[in-house]
């Protein structure tokens, strides 16, 4: 088998691939053909899960369209990028299609044994691959070798039937094994090759296996020259390649192309080239198939750039799709936004590719604005708990032996400065969940701190008060301000006796309580005696007064002493001479009358005040006593 037909394949194979799957996985196949046996590589990104029944589905089906020639055993791996093993393996045979023996019958359709079928997987996240994949430790290579070794190795370590050498065994001869090789991947690995093995009669003979591929060719030199496209008469191809060309860039520059039409568009034009390098040397439109090459090959390698860039993108964006989303992944996320942007702005401007880089750039832009935000959320709301957590238990024990007003002050700015980062952190933080639960235990312990610091603070006040209140009474009872001193010995008592028990300053209160106490009742009595006394003079004052005056008195706390004055004495000593003289009964009258009513007046001044009342005449002789009844 000619290796441009095994590129062909490959090309063929990427693009069923890409056609058949539900999604666009950036598969990239490679193929080997040894000791009568067709081998299939197709490798995938490590992040990106498939259904490896379905891929080996649609690899199958493809190779059946193909219609061998004769019968072709296959073997296909699946590996992921960065492996060193493949994970999956499965092996079949397809046969040619029979053309029926019998008029009206249907020809069989080629077939695949089944019971020559065997598929081999082992668990991916880097466990033990089975034993059924026996490839030698020594021999698997590293993600950044070159693809074609990767190939040849897996091809050449099967145990039943490999030689020792670790290389990819010529085919046909050494010019297509170093195709191949290059073809895949820029300067490879030296390969040394090979002993000549038993099958080396079939060095010179092109086997015809894949009949759709190329052309068979049979015989010596000559009759190969001629087998080759663009030999004899028109050269259909060059300007086929050509136009898939043209229609590639369209379709890259179409604003309208989704991401799967651009990479059948890359697929295309890798094809193009393909196409175009088939033309030998000796065909008439050798140089122009080379001008060609070298006018598309540019925008190839930019295209292919920006294609892995779009990969990248696509692979950033799976990454942080489904929530939760630790730290690590949006770090990972933004590595791969970086690494699409550089190679985005490595587009020249001259590039027919440019316009889409730029497109990409500039959105991908935007988009590792946006992942930078949300690490920035991230890391802050990692901060914010991890310094929440730390805060707590400070504050827990802070708590238990706080006492006095400032100490639990101290322990609710704690509490508060938790609650404050802890709700502030988002819900789109992988933090949200546990700040959640931070907050459900811390909870509880603010309100106890806030409840306590409200009750300290209400003690500490009442104290005051009490003290302030107790210092202005006992001014104004010296002042013999007595209202303003009961107003504030009630005033102290109220507050003393509102400090609760389980306050600190209780303590300090409480000898105060009986002490305030008595003294607002020796306040209260002697105002209720003050006005007793105010109000006795008032009486006096009232009673007293006439013309003449009738009397003065002196109002104290255990008596009141009422004088006749001399002038109202003689007066009614001269009066009641007159009325006896003159036998003026009206006159008796009316003078007995008025000592009558002077009598019940100051009786009535007695009782209301509480206070005996002496009657004495104007030269000091007691005449007469009044006591409250």
């Amino acid at each position: 088998m000619r290796l441009d037909d095994l590129k062909i394949l490959e090309s063929s194979l990427q693009n069923s691939l890409h056609a058949h799957l539900a999604r666009i996985i950036p598969f990239r196949v490679q193929c080997a053909y040894k000791h009568d046996t067709l081998w299939v590589l197709a490798q995938h990104p490590a992040d990106v899960e498939i259904d490896s029944d379905d891929t080996f589905r649609v690899l199958e089906q493809a190779l059946q369209a193909e219609q061998p020639k004769t019968a072709l055993a296959v073997k296909l791996y699946l590996r992921t990028e960065g492996d060193r093993r493949p994970y999956s393996q499965q092996k079949f045979s397809v046969y040619p299609t029979v053309k029926p023996a019998i008029h009206g019958e249907a020809a069989p359709e080629m077939t695949v044994n089944n019971e020559e079928r065997v598929t081999v997987k082992r668990a991916l996240n880097g466990k033990t691959p089975m034993k059924s994949i026996p490839i030698s430790e020594a021999l698997l290579p590293s993600s950044d070798r070159s693809s074609a070794v990767i190939m040849g190795e897996i091809v050449s370590n099967e145990r039943h039937e490999i030689p020792a050498e670790n290389a990819l065994v010529k085919i046909d001869d050494e010019r297509f094994s170093s195709n191949l090789e290059s073809s895949i991947a820029p300067n490879p690995p030296a390969i040394n090759p090979p002993s000549p093995t038993p099958v080396a009669t079939k060095r010179n003979i092109l086997l015809p296996i894949l009949g759709g591929l190329g052309a068979i060719a049979v015989g010596s030199g000559a009759g190969y020259m001629g087998t080759r496209p663009c030999v004899f008469g028109a050269c259909t191809i060059l300007g086929s390649a050509t136009q898939v060309a043209q229609s590639s860039f369209d379709t890259v520059n179409n604003p309208r192309s989704t991401g799967k039409d651009i990479l059948f568009a890359q697929q295309q034009l890798h094809q193009s080239v393909v196409t175009l390098e088939s033309i030998p040397v000796w065909s008439g439109s050798y140089d122009t198939a080379q001008q060609s090459l070298k006018a598309t090959t540019p925008q190839i390698n930019h295209l292919d750039m920006t294609v892995e860039a779009m990969n990248k993108g696509f692979r950033a964006t799976s990454l942080v799709k489904t929530p939760p989303i630790p730290l690590v992944r949006w770090q990972e996320s933004k590595r791969l936004w970086v690494e699409s942007i550089a190679s985005l702005g490595k587009v020249p401007n001259n590039s027919k590719i440019y316009p889409l880089a730029q497109q990409k750039l500039t959105e991908y832009q935007a988009k590792l604005g946006n992942i930078e935000q949300r690490i920035g959320a991230e890391t802050t709301a990692n901060e914010a708990l991890k310094s929440s957590i730390s805060e707590s238990t400070l504050a827990i024990q802070s708590q238990t032996v706080a006492k006095t007003l400032p100490e639990w002050q101290a322990v609710k700015a704690i509490w508060d400065k938790i609650d404050k980062k802890l709700t502030n952190i988002p819900p789109t933080t992988i933090a949200y969940t546990q700040a959640q639960e931070l907050l459900r235990t811390a909870r509880p312990q603010i309100t106890v701190a806030t409840e306590k610091v409200a009750e300290e603070t209400k003690a500490t006040q009442n104290y005051n008060i009490a003290i302030k209140s107790a210092t202005d009474a006992k001014l104004a009872q010296k002042n013999n301000q007595l209202p303003v001193a009961v107003q504030q010995w009630n005033q102290a008592v109220v507050a003393i006796q509102s400090i609760p028990q389980t306050s600190t300053v209780f303590n300090l209160a409480k000898p105060l309580v009986f002490e305030y106490t008595k003294s607002f009742q020796r306040a209260e009595e002697q105002l209720k005696n003050g006005e007793k006394t105010v109000r006795a003079t008032q009486d006096l004052q009232r009673t007293c007064a006439g013309t003449p005056q009738i009397c003065t008195y002196i109002v104290t706390n255990k008596e009141i002493i009422v004088r006749f004055t001399p002038l109202y004495s003689s007066t009614v000593m001269q009066t009641a001479n007159t009325a006896l003289d003159r036998n003026n009964v009206t006159a008796k009258a009316g003078i007995l009358s008025h000592v009558n009513t002077l009598g019940d007046a100051l009786q009535t001044i007695s009782e209301n005040a509480k206070l005996p009342i002496s009657v004495y005449t104007a030269d000091g002789k007691q005449i007469q006593t009044y006591r409250p009844r």
